[in-house]
């Protein structure tokens, strides 16, 4: 596996709003642009400082019981790697577990983004995210 370096971390909040003009004042007028998201996510991403404000719209969501369960925190930290076939070996050779896996391509079209989670027992707590990017979608 070729690890070619930290993407962003993702931070689980409450508050959406209050938590980018936080950041922002913070850290120096940081600019959070929507991301889609799969299911009923509020994603907001700053690509230059590696942050993303997730959001859950239902507690009925997996996430949405995260947050109400251990309150805001740092959700997952996002690696990027060269190419995730190869890290998905490495993973399951060394014994972690999967705990999630994504892939947005289709047949006409191949993927912009393929990631896979790591279940975290064996991070001590954190939520590893293994990521390989293609080329950006018009």
């Amino acid at each position: 596996m070729k690890l070619l370096g930290l993407n962003r971390v993702e931070m689980l909040v409450d508050d959406p709003d209050q938590a980018e003009k936080d950041l922002s004042s913070l850290l120096g007028g940081l600019s959070f642009e929507r991301e889609p998201a799969e299911g009923v996510l509020d994603c907001r991403i700053d690509w230059k400082a590696g942050i993303e404000i997730v959001h859950p719209e239902s507690k009925e969501h997996p996430v949405g019981q995260l947050l109400e369960n251990r309150g805001e925190h740092i959700f997952t930290v996002v690696f990027e790697v060269e190419n995730l076939d190869d890290a998905k070996t490495w993973v399951i050779d060394h014994g972690f577990e999967i705990l999630y896996e994504f892939d947005n391509g289709t047949e006409q079209e191949p993927a912009s983004i393929k990631q896979l989670s790591i279940a975290p027992e064996r991070t001590h707590g954190m939520l590893v995210t293994l990521l390989e990017k293609g080329p950006r979608r018009s």
